[in-house]
C-alpha cells in the first residue's frame, strides 16, 4: 500500500487536495477531515486532474474538495485541521503542500539533479505594480487549482545568480592557470539552474503552483522561467498608466509620482522585449477588460490555464463575486493625464517617459482610455 497526497487548500468553508495509492491505481480514496479527535465531514478523491494524469498517477481522478461548511469550525480551527486518506484498512494523514512556516534552509545540487523540470506546471503572474495581479493570485489560490502565496519576490533571484557569475567570467579572465580556470561557467551556472529546480520541488511538491512578482525584474526573467520550467505559464496584467498612476498614489501615498509611472513604463516595456519570446505560454490581460466583463476574462484565463470544471467555477465566483480588483470607489471610472493634478512639468516628463509605451499598447492620454 503506498498512499501518497498533499492538502493544498484549506479554510473554514473546505479542504482540497489530492491523494493516491499507487497499489489500486483506480481507487478513489475515502478522506476524513477533523479538528484534533473531532470528526468534521467525509468526501472522496474522486474530481479528476490533468496535472494528476500528466506525471502518471492513474487516470488523474484522484482530487479532492470536502465541504466543511455544515461543520460550523472557525477559522483558528481551521488553521489546525487534519486530513486522513483512507485506502481498505490503512489511513494515512496527508501533509500539506505548503506549510506556513516551513523555511528552505539548505540547498544541495548534484549532477543527478535535472536544470529543467518538465513535470512541474507553474504559473507566473506579471504586470506592473496596482494592475490586477493580487487579483488574479487570490482567485487563483481560491480556485484550489494552484498553491503559493500572495507575493513572490524570490524566482526573479535565479536571474541575477546567473547574471552575476557571467560577469564575474568576463572580469577575470580565462587564466587556465587560476582555480577560476579550473571551474568552468557552465559548472556554476548548472548549479543556480537545479537550485531552483529542486527549490521549486521543495517548497510545491503538488506540481501546480503559482507566482506573482510584479516587478519589471521578474518580467525579465520570465525567458528563464520558461528554460527551468517548460510547462510554465504567463499571464501578464496590463494597464493604462494614468489609472495605474491613481491607484498606486492611494496604495503608497509617500512615493513619488515619477517613481510611479517609471516603474510603469519599465514593466510594460520590458513585457514587449520578452512577450514573443514565450510564444502560446503567454497570456496578455487588460485591467479595463477585467473590470468591465470578469466572467469572460475568467473564462478566458480558465481555459489558458486549463483548470478542471470545478476550479473554473471557483476563479469565476471569486472574480465575479467578490471583484478584488475593486480598489477605487468610482470603480471602472477612467480618468485623463489633467486629472492626475500634476504641474506642467512632470505632466511633460510623464509623457515623455510613457509615451512610446502607450503608443504601443494603444492607450491615450484621455478618459477615452483606449486611442
Amino acid at each position: 500500500m503506498a498512499i501518497t497526497g498533499f492538502v493544498e487548500y484549506a479554510d473554514s468553508a473546505s479542504v482540497t487536495g489530492w491523494a493516491y495509492d499507487s497499489d489500486s491505481p483506480s481507487a478513489r480514496l475515502e478522506i476524513t477531515v477533523r479538528v484534533g479527535d473531532q470528526f468534521c465531514a467525509s468526501g472522496f478523491a474522486d474530481i479528476h486532474r490533468s496535472d494528476l494524469s500528466s506525471v502518471g498517477m492513474g487516470d488523474g481522478t484522484h482530487g479532492f474538495t470536502v465541504d466543511l461548511r455544515e461543520a460550523n469550525i472557525s477559522a483558528e480551527d481551521a488553521a489546525g485541521l487534519t486530513v486522513h486518506a483512507i485506502s481498505g484498512a490503512v489511513i494515512v494523514e496527508l501533509p500539506y503542500a505548503r506549510g506556513k512556516s516551513q523555511v528552505i534552509a539548505d540547498l544541495i545540487s548534484t549532477a543527478g539533479q535535472p536544470t529543467a523540470d518538465a513535470g512541474q506546471f507553474p504559473v507566473f503572474i506579471l504586470g506592473p505594480a496596482r494592475s490586477g495581479t493580487s487579483a488574479i493570485t487570490l482567485a487563483l489560490l481560491e480556485s484550489a487549482a494552484y498553491v503559493g502565496t500572495g507575493e513572490g519576490h524570490l524566482m526573479p533571484l535565479a536571474q541575477s545568480l546567473l547574471a552575476a557569475v557571467d560577469r564575474h567570467y568576463e572580469r577575470t579572465g580565462s587564466d587556465p592557470n587560476t582555480l577560476r580556470g579550473r571551474v568552468s561557467i557552465q559548472a556554476f551556472q548548472k548549479l543556480v539552474r537545479r537550485s531552483f529546480v529542486q527549490l521549486a520541488r521543495d517548497l510545491f511538491p503538488s506540481v501546480r503552483w503559482l507566482d506573482k512578482t510584479p516587478t519589471v525584474e521578474m518580467v525579465r526573467a520570465a525567458p528563464l522561467m520558461k528554460e527551468l520550467w517548460p510547462n510554465a505559464r504567463f499571464v501578464f496584467m496590463k494597464r493604462r498608466v494614468i489609472e495605474n498612476v491613481m491607484s498606486r498614489r492611494r496604495k503608497f501615498p509617500h512615493e513619488a509620482t515619477d517613481r510611479h509611472y517609471s516603474d510603469w513604463a519599465a514593466v510594460m516595456e520590458a513585457w514587449l522585449a520578452v512577450r514573443d519570446g514565450l510564444g502560446s505560454a503567454a497570456l496578455e490581460v487588460e485591467h479595463r477588460q477585467l473590470v468591465l466583463d470578469p466572467r469572460a476574462q475568467a473564462e478566458a484565463i480558465s481555459q489558458f490555464l486549463q483548470l478542471s470544471e470545478a476550479a473554473s467555477a471557483r476563479f469565476t465566483r471569486c472574480l465575479m463575486a467578490d471583484r478584488p480588483e475593486q480598489t477605487d470607489e468610482r470603480f471602472g471610472a477612467t480618468y485623463a493625464l489633467d486629472q492626475l493634478g500634476l504641474s506642467e512639468d512632470d505632466a511633460q516628463h510623464l509623457i515623455a517617459a510613457c509615451d512610446g509605451v502607450m503608443a504601443a499598447y494603444g492607450y491615450s492620454f484621455d478618459e477615452a482610455y483606449f486611442a
